[in-house]
């Protein structure tokens, strides 16, 4: 099992992100503590910031889903702001 760490830096995407993320067969959406900021002048370096730093390049397969997912989002907000019209569920299933 992997684990892939999402920040949403803006608070009102969050439920669209889990809504998404929970329609993926074999992906679990699991909330985590929320972090309080830290003051600017705290220069201290945690153990997950060193560990940032040895993150391996992603695979194609990976590049190719991060990119599906980010095409995704643009489309989910394209349509919320009226730009472009999605199908229904009932339109997706009567084409099979």
């Amino acid at each position: 099992m992997r684990l892939l760490y999402v920040s949403i830096t803006d608070p009102s995407k969050e439920k669209l992100v889990t809504d998404i993320l929970h329609e993926i067969e074999g992906v679990e959406v699991r909330r985590g503590p929320i972090k309080v900021e830290r003051p600017a002048g705290r220069t201290t370096k945690t153990p997950a910031a060193k560990h940032a730093k040895a993150i391996k390049p992603m695979t194609p397969n990976e590049k190719k889903f991060v990119k599906g997912l980010t095409r995704a989002f643009k489309e989910m907000d394209e349509h919320i702001a009226g730009k472009r019209k999605l199908k229904t569920l009932k339109e997706v299933l009567d084409e099979l």
